[in-house]
């Protein structure tokens, strides 16, 4: 969303048309000029760790091949530098068929091979990932499956290279959720961390935003309208059944679950402007009011460890992220830098803060320490939404434009590896599920 005026929220007369109530709280700490809408081609950068990934073999039809979806991978995460597979000397499926002379040529150092074998609709890829500096194998993995889940397993083979080179989990497995609107409808959607193969869970003319993934991923919380104001819904994603969040009467927004699945935070927008903060708890209904300051304070996050929750407040005047513990105390401002700092996402690892930071008239994507410390900016090509961390806390999902459409985009925390997730419509309100 583009940045507007401060205004006070009015009620919505056609909620398909506009979302003003429900993003109530974030207009009003909206800083007054309007951002200056820019436009970056993506290019993945290179790193210091040159990679070769030679063909497995054949995919199922209408699927990429576990090569390509691996050198994709490892190429747009931000710390590899993929060999043009036209520089390979040969492809070699299995450790011993390997020659290391040749590839001293290409500058590659890591080497991950394969084979696929299949028998119907069943698949069986074989992975190993060689150190050529001494042609040592340092991982090898099988992996099973059918023609669904063959993706799956080019991302597991990802994986299995990106924790062998750089000794952290990879960040390829895993779901995004998301909103595509286009042709009058809103579609919440879950596909795979790269954009494949989206689903539908919700479809219809009534705007969808803010998703949030349950811990144990069988949940998804996310904001819609009903009697023409924000309400929230939490849907059982196997079957397919929702409820609503009890309002009292108010508008909700920004659902946040807290790591063991107990809480969901959300602020709640009462009239003239004032937005709480409130936790509930899911097994007994009960409500604590966390923020009682008669400003805006919304965007609730939970830390890793559920003791804290960082929320976005204008109680010092402008917006600026702010830190409580779980029951609403020990409050303290984390950002400093410029006058306008929302929308925080913490790594799952708890050292990093990405947050969205008004730069040069530009909502960038930005991130800090834990602490609010060593701010930088990491995109600042377009205005930007919503930063959402991947499980291994080194990649950010995140809303811009591009091409002049919404687009969700992807980069590393060290500023490396943005792209631009092909996905149809005006796809935006990313969000990384918990692992």
């Amino acid at each position: 969303m583009a940045a507007e005026p401060s205004t006070p929220c009015k009620p919505m007369r056609h909620p398909h048309l506009r979302r003003s109530v429900l993003l109530c709280g974030v207009l009003l700490l909206a800083p007054t000029a309007q951002a200056t809408l820019l436009v970056q081609v993506a290019k993945a950068v290179s790193s210091s760790d040159p990679v070769a990934v030679p063909r497995f073999g054949p995919a199922p039809a209408g699927q990429p091949t576990i090569a390509r979806i691996v050198r994709e991978d490892l190429r747009y995460s931000g710390y590899f530098h993929l060999i043009p597979p036209g520089l390979y000397p040969a492809d070699p499926h299995r450790p011993q068929d390997l020659q290391a002379a040749p590839w001293a040529h290409t500058g590659a150092l890591t080497l991950a091979l394969g084979s696929v074998r299949s028998s119907g609709q069943h698949y069986r890829v074989q992975a190993y990932v060689v150190n050529l500096l001494d042609d040592r194998v340092i991982a090898a993995r099988r992996f099973d499956g059918d023609a669904a889940s063959y993706h799956q397993m080019g991302q597991d083979v990802a994986n299995l290279v990106y924790r062998a080179v750089t000794g952290h989990p990879g960040p390829f497995r895993g779901h995004i959720a998301y909103v595509d609107a286009q042709d009058g409808q809103f579609r919440l959607q879950v596909a795979a961390s790269d954009g494949w193969n989206p689903r539908t869970v919700l479809r219809g003319r009534i705007p969808v935003i803010s998703p949030a993934w349950s811990p144990r991923h069988g949940h998804l919380a996310y904001v819609s309208y009903r009697h023409q104001h924000s309400v929230i819904y939490i849907q059982n994603l196997r079957t397919g059944r929702r409820h609503e969040v009890p309002g009292q009467g108010a508008a909700l927004s920004a659902p946040a679950y807290s790591p063991n699945g107990r809480y969901l935070a959300f602020a709640r927008v009462w009239a003239h402007g004032r937005t709480e903060i409130v936790r509930l708890d899911l097994a007994n209904g009960r409500e604590r009011v966390l923020t009682r300051e008669g400003t805006v304070n919304t965007s609730p996050v939970w830390t890793p460890s559920g003791r804290h929750i960082l929320f976005v407040s204008n109680r010092d005047g402008s917006a600026q992220i702010f830190q409580m513990d779980r029951g609403g105390g020990q409050v303290r401002r984390l950002s400093f830098a410029g006058g306008y700092n929302v929308s925080p996402a913490i790594s799952p690892n708890g050292r990093w803060i990405s947050f969205i930071h008004a730069d040069g008239g530009v909502l960038s994507l930005a991130v800090m320490n834990r602490q609010g410390r060593d701010l930088r900016v990491l995109y600042d090509g377009a205005n930007c939404e919503r930063p959402s961390f991947a499980p291994d806390g080194r990649l950010l999902l995140f809303n811009t434009h591009h091409g002049g459409r919404k687009v969700l985009a992807e980069i590393a925390i060290n500023g490396k590896g943005l792209h631009f997730l092909n996905l149809p419509g005006q796809a935006n309100e990313g969000s990384w599920d918990f692992l």
